[in-house]
């Protein structure tokens, strides 16, 4: 598993679109885009199109700032 940071935006209103950033872990790039739609889409109850994924960035173990991330893939 590889960490990678998800940066995007979600409508939250006809109008208004909220900005993310959210680690993840995945095997690639396209996994992680597709966890983060079906996790953003379940949570905030928007389809796959209510979400704009800006960048996908493949994060060393230095970058990880998420606590739980490190504790998956073994980083202390």
């Amino acid at each position: 598993m590889k960490a990678f940071r998800v940066i995007g935006e979600i409508e939250v209103s006809k109008r208004r679109w909220q900005k993310f950033s959210k680690e993840i872990s995945a095997d690639d790039e396209k996994s992680a885009r597709s966890k983060i739609l079906a996790d953003l889409g379940s949570r905030h109850k928007r389809k796959q199109r209510s979400v704009r994924i800006d960048s996908v960035q493949e994060l060393q173990t230095g970058d990880i700032t998420n606590p739980v991330l490190r504790y998956q893939l073994g980083v202390e």
